[in-house]
Formats: structure tokens, C-alpha cells, sequence
């Protein structure tokens, strides 16, 4: 049995990768798929501070930094990819490019009503099953 679902945050992942973990069972897997999976994303920019520079440079000398990007995101490529029909895919796609994280659970049924609590008790959403 798989479940994929979308976690909101950070936090929300991180509980329910513990309560996953904290079930004891090797036979339970998962994947998380994250904005900032794909390095292509990250674009290089440069900032400039308001006021002088850092050690005491002239204003507006900044180094590199690198800032997350909305473009063309391959997530529902991959999941069609994988058997996920195309209107979740796609769902899943815009999802995880709007900041949520995918969690993608691969289980024997007999942990399915365990997975589904421990994934409405972090408030997931667009869960499925198959």
C-alpha cells in the first residue's frame, strides 16, 4: 500500500517522520520530495545591503546568494512517472512548488489506519491511497 499526502511545513514533516520511525517496522518506507530537492531552482542573485557593506565596504557591494526560483517544476513529471495519474500528479506538482513537502509512504496494509492518524494528526493534506 502506498500513501502520499502534503505536509505544510517543516514541522509537520519532522512529526511525521518521528511517529513513522517510533512504529519500529522495517517493512515501513517513505520519500519526501521538498522545493529544495532540485538544486536546478536555485538561481545565483546578488544582495545589496541598505547601508554600508560588511567590513566596512561601500554600500551596495553584497555577495552571492542563491534564491528559490518558481519555475516549470518537474515534481508531476515525476510522479506520472511512477504510476500517479495525472490530475494528482498534477496536484502534488503545484503543491510542493507552493512550499509543501510530498511524503510518499510505501507500507503493508495492515499499517494503513496507523499511517492515515499519524498523517491527519500533522493536519496533511490531499492524502491518497493506493
Amino acid at each position: 500500500m502506498k500513501i502520499r499526502a502534503i505536509l505544510s511545513d517543516q514541522e509537520a514533516v519532522e512529526l511525521v517522520t518521528n511517529r513513522l520511525t517510533a512504529l519500529g517496522s522495517e517493512e515501513i518506507d517513505w520519500d519526501l520530495l521538498e522545493p529544495s530537492d532540485d538544486p536546478d531552482r536555485l538561481i545565483p542573485a546578488f544582495g545589496w545591503p541598505a547601508s554600508g557593506g560588511a567590513g566596512g565596504g561601500p554600500a551596495g557591494t553584497g555577495g552571492g546568494i542563491a534564491v528559490p526560483v518558481v519555475a516549470d517544476y518537474p515534481e508531476d513529471e515525476l510522479l506520472r512517472d511512477e504510476g500517479v495519474d495525472r490530475d494528482d500528479a498534477d496536484s502534488y506538482g503545484r503543491s510542493v512548488e507552493r512550499g509543501g513537502t510530498l511524503i510518499i509512504i510505501d507500507a503493508p496494509s495492515q499499517y494503513e489506519g496507523r499511517v492515515r492518524q499519524i498523517l491527519e494528526q500533522a493536519n496533511a493534506q490531499q492524502m491518497t491511497t493506493e
